[in-house]
């Protein structure tokens, strides 16, 4: 989800507006400071083009987008959709210069004028919800029906398995995760002896990064794979929340 928005006067460095719908939290006066410096320095970069793509903060992102004499930027998860996210943020530019350009030409400093178009803000960016994409999880078929049996048997208590649930690892797995693939994919060619073992982590618990931190292998390779499986039907997908 996106846990912050911040819109910035580029001249002054003040933020004009921010809000806050994650956990993400930040100063307002360092990030402010520190964005107008980016922008300064993306501008004389990028020759005036007005816009910085991406900043990796490794377990988010920041994007920013700054035209018309304003600066606005987000910190997003990193599954978020970063170019529905880049679309959001141009369209708050746009209404609030639109809305705005006026008062900004002369403006005194006082930001509670800008708290009406907070309510835009919140319904553009579905409070925060906006690029958020379903996660899916990667499980093998061998797997699935188990999978869901247990998921409806949590169901029937008003309980659903989240992303949250995926982040607390633990050593004990259910019994069902014990069963294996033909050994033909080896035979045959389809997968080696390592591909084989690191395909049973699809078991409905590990994302593709954690398959592949788990195994010491490129995301890439893990991907490959992935595809293998699918390619072979023996792979399905599970959206999580």
């Amino acid at each position: 989800m996106i846990h912050n928005l911040y819109l910035i006067d580029q001249i002054s460095g003040i933020c004009l507006i921010h809000r806050k719908y994650g956990t993400i939290e930040f100063n307002q006066d360092l990030v402010s400071g520190f964005l107008t410096a980016l922008k300064d320095f993306s501008v004389e970069f990028s020759k005036g083009s007005g816009e910085l793509k991406i900043i990796d903060m490794r377990v988010f992102y920041l994007l920013l987008v700054f035209q018309e004499g304003v600066l606005c930027t987000v910190a997003a998860d990193k599954n978020d959709d970063a170019k529905i996210a880049h679309k959001a943020l141009t369209e708050i530019i746009n209404r609030f210069a639109n809305r705005f350009r006026g008062e900004l030409d002369n403006w005194s400093g006082d930001v509670r004028i800008f708290r009406d178009f907070e309510g835009i803000i919140d319904e553009i960016l579905q409070t925060g919800k906006v690029a958020e994409l379903k996660l899916k999880i990667p499980i093998l078929k061998i797997f699935e029906r188990d999978f869901r049996k247990t998921q409806k048997q949590i169901a029937k208590k008003g309980l659903v398995i989240s992303e949250e649930d995926l982040r607390e690892v633990t050593d004990k797995k259910p019994e069902w995760t014990s069963n294996r693939l033909p050994k033909q994919i080896i035979t045959q060619g389809f997968l080696d002896k390592q591909e084989f073992k690191i395909a049973h982590l699809a078991d409905g618990f590990h994302t593709l990064s954690e398959i592949a931190e788990e195994s010491g292998r490129p995301e890439s390779e893990i991907q490959r794979i992935m595809d293998s499986l699918d390619d072979l039907e023996l792979l399905s997908f599970i959206e999580i929340k």
